[in-house]
């Protein structure tokens, strides 16, 4: 019982102490912050700013000519989509060129061996047949 009144005491002297006005924290964290009665009237609105015809007419001119830049634009990707083409199609043949030229440098090698094991044979035979003398 004793803690009870304890806790009503102290929540009575902690609300003393907080402010009485809404913070702006609450005061902005509802959606109606903006709502004011008073506001309601012609008079309040804001005036559009006045546009003359060639102002308007130069607006509509620059608007037209950035939406064929943007439809030019849009087509782009197709140009870009074939030179990517024409680039994969060029290193496939780069690559092609560069197993072919690594499967003919193999074969010379190999042919280098066999050439040079037929002229260490040679030499051997022409050996045997100096010492023999024949």
């Amino acid at each position: 019982l004793l803690a009870f009144v304890m806790g009503v005491v102290t929540m009575v002297r902690m609300t003393r102490t907080m402010p009485k006005k809404l913070t702006d924290a609450t005061l902005y964290s509802t959606p109606m912050y903006c709502f004011d009665p008073v506001s309601k009237g012609p008079g309040n609105e804001l005036a559009a700013p006045a546009l003359s015809n060639d102002d308007f007419m130069t607006v509509m001119k620059r608007m037209a000519a950035m939406e064929e830049k943007i439809k030019a634009m849009a087509v782009k990707p197709d140009a870009i989509s074939e030179k990517e083409e024409m680039l994969k199609s060029a290193t496939n043949r780069v690559d092609n060129l560069e197993q072919e030229l690594e499967a003919t440098k193999k074969a010379l090698e190999d042919a280098l061996s066999k050439q040079e094991e037929l002229l260490a044979f040679m030499e051997k035979k022409k050996k045997k047949k100096k010492i023999f003398g024949f």
